[in-house]
């Protein structure tokens, strides 16, 4: 026989206002555990119970899920948009270093890239002591031009002293050399050489991405270590952006260029294989490359603003 609907209402409340589990209800109803799901189930369906989930101000779950939909990635965070470009990198680094501190885990290899938003993540990262046996890799040479605490030797350091225990592995090595040469010597380095071989462990990867529309936005053409010239030659190629100064096209997909032999760090194919790549990126700039790289999975974890969200939903 069918439950009457003040059953079935009374059924709801004790389940969602007085908080008993399905069993302590089947036990006070004379229901199987089974019925009482069942009633429950249908009470949503029917309408009979409404169920309303608030977000805290300055969330953006909706946009969130519709990015993750979009891209099939793992997961993604919207942080508001500030009143100036500092404000939001600031917001999407705090956003940045809560979400790292709740995948990290014990035993985990992180690898830490460089730029102006990572830097706001690394300074947002609280001290942790419940995480044991994290080790923390420099993911690309530097640039001695970088302000201090900007540049990934002194970033991997920061974050690593903020880990209870870890153990660090860095490059001290440029992020772009003259000449194949240079950089087959270094790459033999014993200290270079071991951070290197960690690459292949890492299991969390954090980035930063460069634009190349409207305007080349990569450290390494603004720094002036490569050229308008040298630029020219990659024409062909169709390239979105890059990340760790290793390029990739519209498709999300890598591209060799002639800067590949001059650069130290992780490269593309390195990168994917990765089990979460998470990248900090904003502003219109850098919507065509965001876009790209979350199209060819080169990352799988967004962290951006609401203006640069609406805009990756609109490509």
């Amino acid at each position: 026989m069918a439950e009457s609907i003040n059953t079935r209402i009374k059924i709801c409340k004790l389940y969602y206002e007085d908080g008993l589990s399905k069993v302590e209800i089947a036990e006070k109803t004379r229901l199987s555990r089974f019925k009482v799901a069942k009633i429950l189930e249908d009470a949503v369906s029917s309408g009979i119970v409404e169920i309303n989930i608030k977000a805290p101000p300055g969330s953006h779950l909706e946009l969130e899920s519709e990015l993750e939909k979009k891209y099939k990635i793992y997961r993604s965070v919207v942080t508001d948009t500030g009143p100036g470009i500092d404000d939001t990198k600031s917001a999407i680094g705090r956003a940045a270093a809560s979400q790292l501190c709740e995948i990290i885990q014990d035993g985990d290899i992180l690898g830490i890239a460089w730029g102006s938003t990572i830097h706001k993540m690394v300074e947002a990262f609280p001290e942790c002591k419940t995480i044991d046996n994290i080790s923390v890799v420099q993911l690309t040479g530097g640039l001695h031009q970088v302000a201090e605490g900007f540049n990934p030797v002194d970033l991997t350091s920061k974050i690593a002293s903020k880990i209870n225990g870890s153990k660090l592995y860095q490059l001290f090595a440029p992020a772009i050399v003259d000449n194949k040469k240079t950089k087959e010597i270094l790459l033999n380095e014993s200290n270079i050489k071991s951070t290197i071989e960690q690459f292949s462990s890492i299991n969390i990867a954090v980035v930063g991405i460069g634009s190349m529309h409207p305007s080349p936005s990569t450290m390494l053409y603004r720094d002036g270590f490569i050229t308008e010239e040298e630029l020219k030659t990659t024409a062909n190629l169709n390239l979105a952006g890059d990340i760790n100064s290793h390029f990739y096209n519209d498709e999300g997909r890598p591209c060799d260029t002639i800067f590949d032999e001059r650069t130290i760090g992780i490269d593309l194919h390195q990168l994917n294989r990765i089990r979460y790549v998470m990248a900090l990126a904003c502003g219109r700039n850098k919507v065509k490359a965001i876009h790209a790289a979350l199209r060819g999975r080169i990352v799988n974890i967004i962290v951006t603003d609401k203006d640069t969200a609406e805009a990756l939903l609109a490509e």
